[in-house]
């Protein structure tokens, strides 16, 4: 167990959702086209479909096979070579009451001294790319509609201060998207999750967006990108003749760096900064969760220098309000993996920027969300605690 001696509040926790959590709540309709899950081979996982067709990210359920919390906590630090998988001494995540009920949930981080948390989709982060294939399309909406009533029935958006549900949101249809937006608003959701990459052929930043940012910003959501399946995949991985959205945990190598580490989020932060998104939208906040942090350095290096050497001619809708160092620092929030070098991180963005976060109960992740605190030494107690605690306090105030 950690030496941090407070409370403390966790910006990466996920629960297993159950098999219906797509169908529970969907019109009639829809119920045959949407995510479902087949269970017609005992004693193996679930396959995973939408409509008739195998989900292509994730192709069996995520948690009918899946290693416990932590388990990969040594190999990820350097300190074993053993359990590099994410399915090492699996177990059946559905029948562990805390991953799936909520009570159980809260008495848990009561024992783990956890306050508050950011609760995160594990399967909803990897559907949306076969939602929205042409074949699929006129079920995209109906399913994010019935995901998010299943999460407000069974997790909720943070009403009792505790855990802040992050329910789905895609624009590829605008229109639609604002309205379950709206909806979500009224329901007192704190945080949505976008998926990261262009849409439809269009950056996020682009002003066509700006009714979904200025909605954000007037309600004081958090819009956060967590990694999963994204429209970068098929952008990126075909022009190498690679699969289009390669299965999750068995991508070959060029899939896994080309559209799958931090890509995503690299491209997609830029385009926000670069089509003056946080120059328009003052206010808004941006959180990057389970992308890790490795790629944050780089990235502000090569968008300082590119901006020193373009300075005049370079932006698309208007020029920034400050430099591109300036205003990441800003408005983007990084939850870093507890592996990174977080004391780096926080002295190259402001520790007002970084979030703890455990990924419990993923195998990659903590089993102790407090052990978190253990990347931080060297850092003054203010500053822990600011990671470790305020951040988050103020987000969700």
């Amino acid at each position: 167990m950690s030496a941090y001696a407070g409370v403390m509040n966790d910006a990466d926790n996920h629960y297993y959702e159950p098999d219906d959590c797509f169908t529970r709540h969907i019109e009639t309709e829809y119920k045959t086209r949407t995510v479902w899950h087949d269970r017609r081979e005992p004693g193996q996982p679930a396959r995973m479909y939408v409509g008739d067709e195998r989900c292509r990210f994730f192709s069996v359920a995520t948690g009918d096979n899946i290693g416990p919390p932590g388990i990969m906590k040594d190999f990820l630090r350097g300190t074993s070579d053993e359990g590099g998988s994410p399915s090492l001494n699996p177990i059946n995540a559905l029948e562990v009451p805390e991953f799936v009920n909520r009570e159980a949930r809260l008495a848990k981080m009561d024992a783990q001294g956890v306050d508050k948390t950011l609760m995160l989709p594990t399967t909803g982060v990897g559907v949306e790319t076969t939602l929205a294939l042409p074949q699929h399309r006129e079920v995209l909406y109906p399913s994010v509609r019935s995901f998010n009533r299943w999460l407000e029935e069974d997790w909720g958006y943070g009403s009792e201060g505790r855990i802040y549900g992050a329910p789905l949101i895609s624009l590829v249809d605008l229109e639609q998207g604002l309205e379950e937006l709206d909806r979500l608003i009224v329901q007192g959701a704190r945080f949505v999750c976008l998926m990261a990459g262009p849409i439809e052929g269009r950056s996020p930043g682009e002003p066509h967006f700006d009714p979904f940012w200025a909605r954000c910003q007037e309600a004081g959501v958090n819009v956060v990108f967590h990694i999963g399946s994204t429209s970068v995949q098929p952008a990126y991985n075909q022009a190498w003749g690679l699969r289009p959205v390669p299965p999750s945990h068995r991508n070959s190598m060029m899939e896994y760096l080309l559209s799958f580490t931090d890509r995503p989020v690299v491209d997609t932060l830029t385009a926000l900064i670069a089509d003056n998104v946080f120059g328009r939208f003052p206010d808004l906040r941006v959180l990057s969760v389970e992308y890790g942090a490795s790629w944050v350095a780089p990235l502000l290096t090569k968008l300082h220098h590119i901006s020193r050497l373009h300075s005049k001619d370079m932006w698309r809708f208007g020029t920034p309000p400050a430099g591109p160092v300036e205003l990441f620092k800003k408005h983007v929030y990084v939850s870093p993996f507890f592996e990174d070098d977080v004391v780096a991180l926080s002295a190259r963005i402001g520790p007002g920027r970084v979030l703890a976060g455990s990924d419990y109960p993923h195998p990659e992740g903590l089993a102790e969300p407090k052990e978190f605190a253990e990347e931080l030494v060297g850092l003054p107690a203010d500053q822990t605690e600011q990671i470790m605690r305020t951040n988050f306090d103020a987000l969700v105030a």
